[in-house]
């Protein structure tokens, strides 16, 4: 149930706005000089809001306080886009849990939601640049918040007194805390980023749970009390920072500065003894990563150790100045690369020696991203991606009736995307109409928004990795700059040219490891001598449920499996809240942390396999089970199961509407020049794992698109759900209703 809607007749507003009129200044332009004219702007009713029209959009003044449960505010009323959000909206509104906001919504009001004592989680809208004073005043309940990534300020008390809030991820767009903007709630990790100019007085204090806090070198002033007694560790990077007498209330933490720089004298004045340096100077030497004060050999076996979790991240912010050698924002491997080339070109005379053993190049730094603008999702794109999912699903399910399934659209729409880009002529028209009915430079918009909007925290997380593979040899491929400008800017890719050898197998296969969180270790034994290049998607879930399944509610059960044998199930056992239902099928929704996705089950009727099922549905059927569940009370019965599923997909793709690709008449002249003039899709391979528990969920996804240039060939040929027989169940993206993951479950053996 998207909102929860209550009668008009039985509002109960805790203030007389209904009744009032809002007096809007406007002035005469047809006098000679300016008159002051008053418009009255009259409050009034929707659903369970009291909202103003002004004009060209619309203010949310107050929200009934018998509103409860989640709450979906409108984008739009009287056909106005619904804009502000005013101040004490939805203050003392203690009965909703879920709050999420329209993109639309530009401002948020002072204490909007102040003292919303049940409130666990609310969106932030993109276009929301300042957090005013006491928006969130002691919101007890609030568990999570993600920051908008264009926020320029967070006001005073903006999150006094939130006890549940656990974690929070500054944005380096904000330059302004206010005071007390965090005091005495419970946040034990804080990451701010570079542009935060001054922590006020109290930002921190109260916050028992924060033991260690890492400032960016750009905080130049500390005010009074500004961490908490607490504190263990903090690391103040820049050497000039003002500090409050009383800034740091505990003498115990360990305080990590620049040796012989103000701020270290000015702590040993004022009676702190632990104190640990970095570097050897008031500004670091560049590359220095030990804090010896100069670059050498030292610094490289530094990162390299760090990178092998050798190395104590309590420098991390420093570090991360200064390892940073490609300015992405990430201390990788790839830094560790450069780091070693420039030790090696600037530290070493001639000859030089190559550190290096894997003969793989990263160009990815060679493509300069440049900013693009995203397409957030609409009727069009998820229509286009439900068809998408069901007829991907249909295809795999025909030749895996008795077999456990479990495919990603998302992965493969991701790389099928990126090749799409340098297809031209049939070969494009087909694959378009095949991923969606969607232009790609359309897509590309769309797909751009979906992979940068995800969640990444410790309890729910969707990870998007894309990488481009060449073979090392300009005489038979050379890639186009335009397509690789693409796949980066849109996809995020990184760029590798290679030697397509046991080498290279290797460097695919460990990129494939880390990037699916070690849960798909494998995915190319060898590299064909025909092999030109690999376009490869690597996508990584992993989420705790919203309300996990306590020990004792997890029973011992039978599951009759696809061929009727009887199998025992560790059967988790809960009521659940959302219920989904068809003509041939039911089932139910259970959220993750953040509700941001929810797993998603239906079990079909007695008479009916889950592939008969699964040929039933449509994709507006599907997206309409999906999007629309009933709120009532559910017992459900939900068997543990872990997984591994591995598919070539390059026949149900042809069979899809886009065969052309996987034949020689394939056109992808704008991907790249090729000697023989051909280029066409090989395979593609898609591999997936999934693990559910009582915990949660974890899922990973890799698809592998391989071009030939040789010559091709054509393709071949109170209700109870307890889900105890094969059943169909997807990871859900709730703003969407699109399956991040969908399969079927035949058995558990």
């Amino acid at each position: 149930m998207k909102s929860k809607k209550i009668l008009t007749a039985v509002m109960c507003f805790c203030m007389t706005a209904q009744m009032c009129g809002y007096v809007q200044p406007l002035m005469n332009a047809g006098a000679d000089n300016d008159v002051v004219v008053e418009q009255v702007v009259q409050t009034k009713n929707y659903d369970i809001y009291l909202y103003k029209n002004l004009g060209n959009y619309v203010e949310i003044t107050a929200v009934s306080t018998m509103a409860t449960g989640d709450v979906v505010v409108p984008d739009k009323i009287d056909g106005l886009p619904v804009q502000i959000i005013g101040e004490h909206a939805f203050a003392g509104v203690g009965g909703v849990t879920n709050i999420t906001l329209p993109e639309t919504v530009t401002t948020i009001g002072k204490q909007a939601f102040y003292q919303c004592s049940s409130l666990e989680s609310v969106n932030l809208p993109s276009a929301v640049s300042q957090i005013k004073d006491e928006t969130f005043l002691n919101c007890a309940s609030l568990k999570k918040i993600t920051l908008p990534k264009y926020l320029r300020s967070i006001g005073v008390r903006a999150f006094y007194g939130c006890k549940s809030l656990e974690e929070v991820t500054i944005p380096n767009t904000v330059t302004e805390i206010g005071e007390q903007a965090f005091q005495d709630s419970g946040i034990s990790f804080v990451d701010i980023s570079d542009g935060v100019k001054e922590i006020e007085a109290n930002t921190f204090y109260g916050c028992t749970n924060l033991t260690q806090i890492d400032l960016p070198h750009s905080v130049q002033t500390v005010g009074f009390n500004a961490f908490p007694k607490e504190l263990k560790c903090l690391l103040l990077p820049n050497g000039d920072c003002e500090l409050h007498d009383f800034a740091i209330p505990s003498h115990d933490a360990t305080i990590i500065v620049p040796l012989n720089s103000k701020v270290f004298d000015w702590l040993k004045e004022h009676g702190y003894t632990n104190i640990t340096v970095i570097g050897g100077a008031p500004e670091p030497v560049e590359h220095d990563l030990n804090g010896d004060g100069k670059f050498s050999i030292a610094d490289v076996v530094f990162l390299q150790d760090w990178l092998m979790g050798r190395i104590d991240t309590s420098y991390y912010s420093f570090f991360k100045l200064n390892a940073d050698m490609n300015d992405d924002g990430t201390v990788d491997v790839f830094d560790l690369c450069l780091m070693k080339q420039y030790y090696i070109d600037e530290i070493l005379a001639p000859p030089v020696i190559n550190p290096v053993l894997s003969q793989t190049v990263n160009l990815t730094e060679s493509v300069v991203s440049e900013a693009v603008e995203g397409k957030e999702a609409d009727e069009e794109f998820v229509a286009g991606q439900t068809k998408f999912s069901l007829e991907l699903l249909k295809k795999s399910v025909e030749k895996d009736k008795d077999k456990n399934v479990l495919i990603s659209p998302y992965s493969v729409m991701q790389a099928l995307a990126m090749t799409g880009n340098g297809a031209d002529g049939t070969t494009r028209t087909e694959m378009e109409e095949t991923l969606g009915g969607i232009a790609f430079e359309n897509l590309n918009k769309y797909l751009y928004s979906q992979r940068t909007n995800q969640p990444n925290d410790k309890k729910c997380k969707l990870v998007t990795a894309n990488s481009v593979w060449s073979r090392d040899d300009d005489a038979r491929i050379n890639v186009h700059s335009d397509f690789l400008q693409q796949v980066v800017d849109y996809y995020g890719a990184e760029v590798f040219k290679a030697p397509f050898d046991d080498t290279t197998v290797k460097d695919i296969n460990k990129w494939v490891d880390e990037n699916t969180d070690h849960m798909i270790n494998k995915v190319i034994d060898e590299i064909s001598a025909d092999t030109v290049m690999y376009l490869i998607n690597a996508v990584t879930f992993d989420a705790k449920w919203q309300e996990p399944y306590p020990e004792e509610y997890i029973k011992e059960w039978d599951f009759k499996s696809y061929d009727g044998t009887m199998q025992t199930a560790d059967m988790m056992l809960s009521e659940e809240s959302y219920y989904l239902a068809d003509d041939n099928a039911e089932g139910f929704l259970k959220y993750y942390d953040g509700r941001r996705y929810a797993f998603a089950a239906l079990l079909p009727n007695e008479n009916m396999t889950v592939d008969e099922y699964i040929n039933t549905l449509t994709p507006e059927s599907l997206h309409n089970i999906f999007a629309n569940p009933t709120r009532t009370h559910v017992d459900t019965g939900l068997p543990k199961f872990s997984y591994d599923y591995s598919k070539e997909l390059s026949k149900s793709l042809a069979d899809m509407g886009m065969p052309t690709a996987f034949t020689g008449f394939a056109d992808f002249s704008k991907l790249a020049k090729t000697a023989s003039g051909a280029l066409y899709i090989d395979f593609v391979l898609h591999k997936t794992h999934i693990d559910v528990n009582n915990e949660g969920t974890r899922a990973a996804a890799v698809t592998v698109v391989g071009m030939n240039d040789g010559a091709a060939m054509y393709p071949v040929e109170k209700k109870e759900v307890i889900l105890d027989r094969p059943f169909l169940y997807c990871i859900l993206d709730t703003e969407t209703s699109l399956p991040i993951f969908i399969g079927t479950l035949n058995t558990l053996e």
